[in-house]
């Protein structure tokens, strides 16, 4: 087996590699009066990632990390960040429905992949549960940076798997030359969604001002038939409905020296969780999620002009979310947290080329759950950390090292057992650090390489949770209780002593270029990690449901992703993708070693054709069938999505407008989720088209 699993990741590293096609009408021209076929040199585009904390450009960074922006971006917008980001490569979704669908970066997701909003938290409880949907939303987001792989020395315990950075323009940071609105609606069929979104950007003297929002609300999805173990069919999801208000404000002066802005945003959503085949004689309301968010955030820059300080930089949010989850139309639990985060860093120069950044984190966080299915308790999270990160050139070699120390304590006033009400307390002293190198071979070609040792402290819903999770269909038991037979039925203690900090051994190689005809990635990783927590699935019931536990053990997770593009032609090019991630167990006590809910491996492939104002694709992926499984796991069957696009460019009345579409799952194939806790109930949707516009003023 693992002879096979490294000829697969063998394979994928040979052949399949990331891309950066620049599809616009300049690129073509230039690319037309020269052969692909030469190996001639070209400038690598530059993007800035804003994630990476030293002001870096992907082909910068030690790590593998990918941008999505742009045009690719507006094609790829869905209701969730998992699904916006399921086609990149070592990205995948655990999908809960398409609201509340999270990434899974390298088989990794929930607590050990933070998502945030322009670099600080979005102070929701998506983590606490894969029914929970991101308030981060890529409808109006400017860029979308996945960072694959630890990220803990700028971001924390929460980063042990990877970063996802939403950027928007939520605080200007710069005043525009005249004012600019964007105005966005877009339909599609599978669930009769509609959406209405618009982004205004205007700058008064040393005042710039931002405005954004979006509506949007769909049925039921259709799905293809199926039918469920009880017998009962249907051809459209059941309680997949959502409805969506956003309201985005900000402000900021800028001037020579830097910025200081301001911003508020409010977020009113509802949305079913989705439910399989039922009989129809039993239908009800269904369960569904109303959530509330407002959000204050603050940011300063200041250039000093020093010889030693490049840059020094402040950021402060405050959220107040709440979310209450009904059932057949009445409130059973309401969950809240208030979070207050801030970030100050100071970019600095020293002799000899070295250049780093120096900063401090804090994140303190209120959390109450209150209600019949309060599966986690009410929990305060109290989080100091120091950052270090330095880099230098030496010739054609980049080095960079970094540490983070971090002291978290989780506190929870009235944990409940069988043993009656208590408080407890826990305490991590953490410390992550990281060695990176990127080396610059001929024609744009680079080798990188990154070695990185991260300490994550559990989260609370890992470590207290104790109660039936409604969401997942499962009662939820943390770590930190010992689960004992009591006659014919169980009982939970708790026992704080039994949880333990995880430590992450990970090692990532990378070999990427763009040459004349050709832009090409591959990245191989390999993630040992002692005390690694995992849902397990116990093997029998609690309260009528089925008894998962977080359970620590030491993991290996090792895999590749990797693309490529052959622009073969002025106009045409090809794309092919694919990524592999084998995750097992050490040392495993019951004879299975497979960690359960890991992604497939999967290949793809898309062809782009551009011609004047037009620019048409049409893309295949193939989703292996999982038979990896863990204890008391199904297998899940492979499937194969085609899908296309077209983007037509116009103007009209002077103003910049495009009309845009896509087709998904042409072939309306029914397909279910491995990574999904209800794969079951919740298969993809059916044959779908979008149709959109788009206008700028």
């Amino acid at each position: 087996m693992l002879q096979r699993s490294t000829l697969a990741i063998a394979v994928l590293a040979a052949l399949n590699f990331p891309v950066q096609a620049n599809s616009s009408a300049e690129s073509a021209d230039e690319q037309s009066q020269t052969n692909p076929a030469t190996e001639q040199a070209k400038p690598i585009e530059r993007i800035q990632v804003r994630a990476s904390g030293l002001r870096r450009d992907v082909v910068e960074m030690a790590g593998p990390v990918s941008v999505l922006s742009g045009d690719e971006l507006l094609q790829r917008a869905e209701a969730s960040i998992g699904e916006t980001l399921k086609f990149e490569p070592g990205v995948h979704g655990n999908y809960f429905g398409q609201v509340a669908s999270s990434p899974v970066i390298r088989g990794l997701d929930g607590a050990r992949v933070q998502v945030i909003h322009n670099g600080m938290g979005t102070g929701d409880v998506s983590r606490e549960g894969p029914d929970h949907a991101i308030t981060a939303d890529a409808i109006t987001a400017q860029q979308i940076e996945v960072l694959r792989g630890p990220a803990t020395l700028l971001y924390g315990s929460g980063a042990i798997g990877g970063v996802i950075n939403v950027v928007d323009n939520r605080i200007p940071r710069n005043v525009v030359s005249w004012p600019e609105t964007t105005v966005q609606t877009r339909f599609n069929t599978a669930g009769s969604e509609r959406s209405l979104s618009f982004a205004h950007d205007s700058s008064r003297e040393n005042m710039a001002f931002h405005a954004d929002g979006y509506y949007r609300k769909g049925n039921d999805y259709r799905v293809p038939t199926y039918t469920s173990d009880e017998g009962f069919s249907a051809n459209r999801l059941d309680n997949s409905w959502n409805e969506h208000r956003v309201v985005n404000l900000g402000t900021s002066h800028v001037a020579d020296w830097g910025f200081v802005g301001v911003s508020y945003g409010n977020i009113a959503s509802e949305y079913g969780l989705p439910e399989g085949p039922e009989d129809p004689a039993l239908a009800d309301d269904g369960e569904f999620i109303k959530l509330n968010q407002h959000r204050v955030a603050l940011a300063a820059e200041y250039q000093p002009q020093h010889q030693r300080w490049e840059v020094l930089t402040a950021d402060i949010a405050f959220t107040d979310y709440d979310h209450a989850e009904y059932d057949d139309g009445e409130p059973e639990t309401e969950f809240t947290s208030k979070n207050w985060e801030l970030r100050v860093s100071g970019l600095y120069l020293l002799p000899q080329g070295w250049r780093g950044i120096l900063g401090y984190h804090g994140n303190f966080r209120d959390y109450e759950a209150v209600g019949e299915e309060a599966f986690t308790p009410s929990t305060d999270t109290d989080t100091h950390a120091v950052f270090w990160l330095q880099e230098r050139n030496f010739g054609n070699l980049k080095g960079e090292v970094g540490a983070r120390v971090e002291r978290l304590t989780q506190k929870a006033p009235e944990l409940t057992d069988s043993a009656g009400v208590r408080a407890v307390s826990d305490s991590f002293n953490l410390f992550s650090w990281s060695v990176g190198a990127v080396y610059q071979l001929p024609a744009n070609q680079q080798l990188t390489a990154a070695f990185s040792r991260a300490e994550r402290a559990l989260a609370a819903n890992e470590l207290y949770a104790n109660g039936v999770h409604v969401g997942t269909r499962s009662y939820e038991i943390g770590t930190a209780y010992r689960v004992e037979a009591a006659g014919m039925g169980t009982e939970i203690f708790s026992d704080t002593s039994l949880s333990k900090i995880e430590r992450a051994n990970n090692i990532d190689v990378g070999f990427r270029g763009q040459q004349q005809a050709f832009s090409y990635q591959v990245n191989v990783f390999y993630n040992d990690i002692d005390n690694f927590a995992y849902l397990r699935n116990l093997g029998f019931q609690i309260a009528d449901l089925d008894a998962y536990q977080y359970t620590q053990q030491r993991a290996r997770l090792h895999g590749a992703e990797a693309s490529v593009t052959w622009q073969f032609m002025a106009n045409q090019q090809v794309t092919l993708m694919g990524d592999i991630v084998r995750a097992r167990l050490i040392d495993s006590n019951d004879g299975n070693s497979n960690l359960p809910r890991i992604p497939p491996q999967r290949v793809g492939g898309e062809y782009q054709y551009t011609a004047n104002q037009w620019v048409a694709k049409v893309g295949v992926h193939r989703y292996a069938a999982q038979n990896r499984t863990a204890n008391n796991e199904d297998t899940t069957a492979g499937y194969t999505f085609i899908d296309a696009a077209v983007n037509y460019n116009f103007t009209w009345n002077n103003n910049d407008m495009m009309w845009f579409a896509k087709l998904q799952n042409a072939s309306n194939e029914l397909a279910f989720v491995h990574s999904s806790f209800i794969k079951d109930d919740a298969p993809l949707a059916a044959r779908n088209v979008t149709i959109g516009l788009q206008a700028r003023f």
